[in-house]
């Protein structure tokens, strides 16, 4: 476990808060944290701007971007900022997190509230919604009514300028707007961090959430404020908010001061998603222990799951699904049970049947992708030229509709299994400028596996000085340093003042060779984090954060400002 300190807080935020989790293992940053001290130092030396500044306050750049799906919605945008601009952000919200953490605990009705998570799979612990779910059905037994609402676009439309008014209140941050005030320094770092737009969060690093979280909980303070509740009456998973009123009123009030609260901090709320529901609604409970009874077991310790075990899962697993259509039934289900689907006895069968259930819920890829890869890894008998012959059929069609996610995933799958794939079917990537698919393009081709010339003329107009802070960062930095483009050079890399300070320490963005090698590793990593969120779960059911690590008010922090 490492110590409490700004610094190591800042190495979690790289190394276990960077790249999004909808991203494949392969994208990894802990060369960054591990070099973040004398990167920063250096960044820190650089000459001061004409206006006496400092130099990195000066440094824009873009997100790389990618769209993930959604089960039942629209594929959602995420975001991985430029690695300098999230190293610097970073270090802004490490050196300055107890107090944060200190202004998000304001919110008495938060369920999603900051933890700081030393050893899991994130630098900051994933809420879980069955809170929410729980909540309700307490709620239902004491109340007539509640109302449901959430935030529209909650990340993408956060005002960055709102981050200093949730800390500081609006009045003190307007007429306080020096750089010596943390708040006012976030907003700039978020600010630059996407081209100097003032709108939005990227979705997916954790850096987004610890900010999130702060704005949101100054929203719940107006609103406790205003209606008077505390957290017997409401409660907020994220941007998910349940009302109800201690003094009985209306849902429509209760819904006027939400929007008047969000509306304080330039928010607003979802119409669509904007409901008054009796008590007696009936709530989502129970589904996912009833997903659980009927998981498939070998016959035997440590022997393969019996085709009708397997079969029987399966349907009863679809009867779930049809009983609740508004739920993810599937991915929790087939989640729970990697392991049975790993040493599944036909894999054969088993194998058509995920990419059909893929095809059915896209949301599905990134556990087709595990199921196959930890398949190859334990038993080597994954069927390649059916699986060839499904991304090349299935990547135009996902390129067309710019569903780069999934896109993303299927690529990663090619590389790790050495899938030989045609640059004729896979021609519709080519017009493509997304950096997480070039780069993985390139891969292709450079071990070999791309029948047919890869045409890279959009995606080289990014190895420029410009390029390395656009949204194409990664493909111009990771692909020209790791020598993947034939007869090009990194020499814009070398003669950048920011870019060079990686290239020198060999940062790498890109290790095709991680995740998905054993059943086992994977099963305990997810059993750590599950662990870590039942502790969650349990401290604020019981309203009792002094059992989390890092969440005691009192908590004293070493003092390590010269660190850097």
């Amino acid at each position: 476990m490492s110590a409490k300190t700004k610094s190591e807080r800042l190495k979690r935020l790289v190394s276990h808060g960077y790249f999004a989790p909808e991203l494949p293992p392969c994208f990894v940053s802990e060369s960054l944290a591990k070099h973040r001290r004398s990167i920063l130092k250096r960044i820190d030396a650089l000459p001061l701007t004409r206006r006496g500044a400092q130099n990195f306050h000066a440094f824009i750049s873009e997100h790389a971007w990618f769209y993930f799906p959604r089960y039942g919605k629209e594929d959602r945008r995420h975001g991985v900022p430029n690695p300098i601009a999230h190293l610097l952000l970073s270090r802004a919200l490490a050196d300055n997190y107890v107090e944060l953490r200190r202004r998000a605990r304001k919110s008495k009705i938060t369920l999603s509230p900051p933890v700081f998570d030393w050893s899991g799979s994130r630098a900051l612990i994933r809420p879980s919604v069955e809170l929410r779910d729980v909540f309700r059905v307490n709620l239902s037994s004491r109340r007539e009514e509640y109302v449901a609402a959430d935030i529209r676009a909650f990340f993408h439309s956060i005002y960055t300028h709102a981050i200093p008014w949730a800390i500081y209140g609006k009045k003190f941050a307007k007429t306080h707007r020096g750089l010596g005030h943390y708040g006012n320094l976030i907003d700039l770092l978020c600010r630059n961090a996407q081209d100097g737009q003032t709108l939005g969060l990227p979705v997916g690093p954790d850096t987004s959430r610890l900010i999130a979280e702060v704005v949101a909980s100054a929203v719940d303070v107006h609103l406790q404020r205003s209606l008077n509740i505390g957290e017997r009456d409401a409660s907020r998973y994220i941007d998910d908010y349940t009302l109800s009123s201690p003094e009985g009123a209306a849902g429509e009030e209760l819904l006027a001061a939400l929007r008047q609260s969000t509306a304080a901090f330039e928010l607003d709320l979802n119409n669509n998603k904007s409901a008054i529901y009796p008590t007696s609604h009936r709530q989502n409970s129970g589904w996912q222990q009833a997903a659980r009874e009927h998981l498939p077991r070998p016959s035997r310790p440590r022997g393969p799951v019996d085709t009708s075990a397997l079969q029987h899962f399966l349907y009863q697993l679809g009867r779930l699904c049809l009983a609740h259509p508004d739920i993810n039934v599937e991915k929790f289900g087939l989640q729970n049970a990697r392991s049975a689907l790993v040493s599944a006895e036909d894999w054969e069968a088993l194998q058509f049947s995920l990419i059909n259930a893929y095809r059915r819920n896209p949301s599905l890829v990134s556990l087709l992708v595990e199921a196959c890869l930890l398949r190859q890894a334990t038993h080597g008998d994954v069927l390649g030229e059916t699986l060839k012959e499904f991304i090349e059929n299935r990547v135009p069609v996902l390129a067309r509709a710019n569903r780069t996610g999934e896109i993303i995933w299927l690529l990663f799958m090619a590389v790790r299994l050495n899938l030989t794939l045609s640059a004729r079917k896979i021609t519709p990537l080519f017009s493509i400028e997304n950096a997480f698919v070039a780069l993985l393009v390139v891969c292709l081709d450079a071990r070999g596996l791309v029948q047919g010339s890869v045409l890279r003329g959009l995606w080289d107009r990014s190895l420029t000085p410009e390029g390395l802070r656009s949204p194409m960062w990664l493909y111009a930095y990771e692909a020209t340093v790791q020598g993947l483009l034939p007869n090009i050079g990194d020499g814009f890399v070398a003669q950048d003042p920011y870019f060079s300070l990686l290239r020198a320490k060999g940062i790498r963005f890109l290790e095709l060779s991680r995740g998905y090698s054993s059943i086992a590793n994977t099963l305990r990593s997810l059993r750590n984090d599950n662990e870590g969120l039942q502790r969650l779960r349990d401290a604020i059911q019981d309203v009792n954060f002094d059992d989390l690590e890092d969440l005691g008010e009192e908590e004293e922090e070493e003092d390590d400002s010269n660190i850097y």
